[in-house]
Parts: C-alpha cells; sequence; structure tokens
C-alpha cells in the first residue's frame, strides 16, 4: 500500500508515510507510540480510515480515536453480500444487517462499561447516559461515520477443511489471534465499500464534504402524515396568535409569496411554503430520517417543527423532531420565549450549520 501511494505521489513532503506492520490492540504499553502522528508538522490526525475485520481491535481502534476526538470513518462487513445498492453511509447505531456492526457496538459498550468500573470516575455525569461519554461516537457520524451493507448475509462461514487442520490453524489466520473461518466474498464488495471511503475521506480533507442520505426510506403515507401534521401545527400557532395581532401589524406586502404573512415581531409567519414532496427530501437528505435533537431514528413518532419562528416554515426552516422533543420545543417557547435556547449550545450550532447549508443549495438551484 505504501508503495502503490508513494507512486502516486513520490514528493516525499506532500506525502508522509510511515507504515507501521503491527496490530492495534488497545493496550497502553504495546501500542503506546503507534498512534502518534508520523511528522512534527502534523501534531494532530485529521482522519483515522478503518478497514479492520477483527471486532476487538476494530472497536479498540474506535474507542481511542473518541476518546481524543479523532474522526474515523469505518468500513463494516462486506462478506456474504453481493449488492451495491444496498451499500449506505450512516453513523454506527443506524447500521441494520450488518453482524459486524452489531458485534462492534457491543464491544465498545463494554469497553466502556469496563472504562468505567475500572475508573470509578463519572466526571460529574449520570451514570449509564451514553450521550455524555465518549460512548456517544455510536450515534454521531460527526465522530464515527460507517460505511455499511443493508443486505442480508445469506452466505454462511467457510468451513474449516482437514488439511488446514493438520497443518495447524495458525498458519491460515491473516495475523495473530485472528479468526480463521470468513465469510465467501464478492471481489467487487470491498472495492465498492473502499472507494466509498475513499471519497468520504478525500471529500473531507478537501473542504468540500457530502451529506449522505439516510439509508431507510419512508413511505408515501408516513410523509404525507407528517405534511398534514405541520400545516394543523402551524394553523393552530395562527389561530393562537392571531387575536393579538392589529391591523398595523399585518404585512401589506403585494408580493404572493408572503400575502396573508404578519410581520416578525412574534406573530405568525406563513403559508407553509412546502408540499408533501419536499417531506422525503427534508426527511433524508437534511435530517437522515432522525431527530435533530435528541438523535432518536425512525420508530417513534416525527414532526417537522418552525426552528425560527420569525421566519416562514420553508425547507431551510424546518427541523425534525420526535414528539418528546416537540413538547420541550414548545415548553422552552413559552418559557424561555424562545424554543431554540432550551437546545444544547453544540447540538444547535449543528442544526443551524444543517439548516445553512440547505439554504445555499436552494440559491444553486
Amino acid at each position: 500500500l505504501a508503495h502503490h501511494l508513494r507512486e502516486i505521489c513520490p514528493d516525499e513532503k506532500k506525502l508522509v508515510l510511515d507504515p507501521v506492520v503491527k496490530m492495534y490492540t488497545g493496550d497502553k504499553e504495546r501500542d503506546v507510540s503507534m498512534m502518534d502522528p508520523p511528522s512534527e508538522r502534523c501534531q494532530r490526525w485529521d482522519l483515522v480510515i478503518d478497514a479492520i475485520d477483527d471486532v476487538p481491535t476494530k472497536a479498540n481502534l474506535i474507542a481511542y480515536c473518541a476518546k481524543r476526538g479523532i474522526r474515523v470513518i469505518s468500513c463494516m462487513g462486506a462478506g456474504g453480500k453481493a449488492d451495491p445498492t444496498r451499500v449506505h453511509i450512516s453513523d454506527l447505531r443506524s447500521a441494520s444487517k450488518d453482524p459486524l456492526a452489531t458485534s462492534v457496538r457491543q464491544k465498545l459498550r463494554y469497553l466502556w462499561k469496563k472504562e468505567q468500573k475500572d475508573t470509578g470516575e463519572q466526571n460529574g455525569k449520570k451514570s449509564g447516559d451514553e450521550s455524555d461519554y465518549w460512548l456517544s461516537c455510536i450515534d454521531d457520524d460527526s465522530k464515527v461515520a460507517i460505511v455499511y451493507s443493508s443486505e442480508k448475509v445469506v452466505a454462511k462461514l467457510a468451513q474449516i477443511t482437514d488439511e488446514q487442520k493438520e497443518e495447524g490453524l495458525h498458519n491460515f489466520g491473516a495475523m495473530d489471534n485472528m479468526r480463521v473461518r470468513v465469510l465467501p466474498v464478492v471481489g467487487t464488495m470491498p472495492a465498492i465499500m473502499g472507494q466509498t471511503l475513499a471519497a468520504m475521506a478525500l471529500c473531507e480533507l478537501g473542504g468540500k464534504p457530502f451529506r449522505p442520505v439516510g439509508a431507510e426510506r419512508v413511505g408515501r403515507n408516513v410523509r404525507h402524515k407528517l405534511y398534514q401534521h405541520l400545516c394543523n401545527r402551524e394553523k393552530k400557532i395562527e389561530q393562537k396568535l392571531k387575536s393579538t395581532v392589529t391591523d398595523q401589524n399585518k404585512n401589506t406586502s403585494n408580493d404572493p409569496e408572503f400575502r396573508g404573512q404578519y410581520t416578525p415581531d412574534g406573530t405568525y409567519i406563513g403559508p407553509v411554503q412546502i408540499d408533501a414532496d419536499d417531506v422525503e427530501y427534508i426527511m433524508a437528505e437534511l435530517w437522515r430520517n432522525k431527530c435533530a435533537v435528541t438523535g432518536v431514528g425512525l420508530g417513534t413518532v416525527m414532526s417537522l417543527v418552525r426552528w425560527d419562528r420569525t421566519r416562514p416554515a420553508a425547507p431551510d426552516n424546518l427541523v425534525l423532531m420526535c414528539s418528546k422533543a416537540v413538547v420541550k420545543f414548545d415548553q422552552d417557547w413559552e418559557e424561555l420565549g424562545d424554543g431554540r435556547n432550551g437546545v444544547e449550545e453544540e447540538r444547535r450550532r449543528k442544526i443551524e450549520g444543517r439548516l445553512k447549508m440547505c439554504a445555499l443549495e436552494a440559491e444553486i438551484f
């Protein structure tokens, strides 16, 4: 691999290589310098690409990076799969029908619980709250993004032959302490998933990251109900505030798009500026079918909510929230004067960043 990369870029100043033929195990004494940056010019890793096929090693590496805030893009299992249309990019928890991803999640939880038990430290956080620790990387694709296939594995582990048993199984493992039996692999799948990792890495390092589309697609009936719920919600807001609006406060603009709106002084601004067909884009591409506030995915009741009530219900001002988050958001509007003030600062920054990207895309098209 190092030889191939050097052929691509012979300039040692522009491409610094430090190949190490060694497996990362998580042992502090054995691997103390293995994860050090390769040069003095590089004080910190920008990105770690993980293509390990061994669960303990993979989990140890992800845990190491999560504790230090190092971004990871990780490849899950390609064995027993062949459909390229089922390849997705997501956070670790959202991966479905991937045994390797399931095992890695379980191992990460084990490492976290063991760490808490050994150190006896809770860092001022509530015990058992995953979101307060490095384990939150399971749900946050800005920390750990994975490439996986949602195709169901139909093949079994390759059988160990009599010849392998006679020669000794330890002679057939890729590395010491790694499993010998493997799933049959169609040669194109590792290449496709590897190319996906490379595309992510190049775009991120080049300052042009892309937003992967959520793997799960919502049915037409669900999208229609979500749209109707948004319209009903906006009507209730209008009716509640209508009595407080005087003739002097009404918008007299002749622009049809803004006709009937109220001035942005805490009153209703309408009408809804999306249709039922826009819901799929907002859910899947903008919010990846997850609550923007809590991170929970499909399986719970979701709603589209106007983020800034001084602006219309347009794609760059609609946020997908679960029912619990909506209730709190509305309560914060009553108690704090702005529902956004009740959202954690870092989470609010991410939400508004995505809304801003949506606005930029609208300007382009």
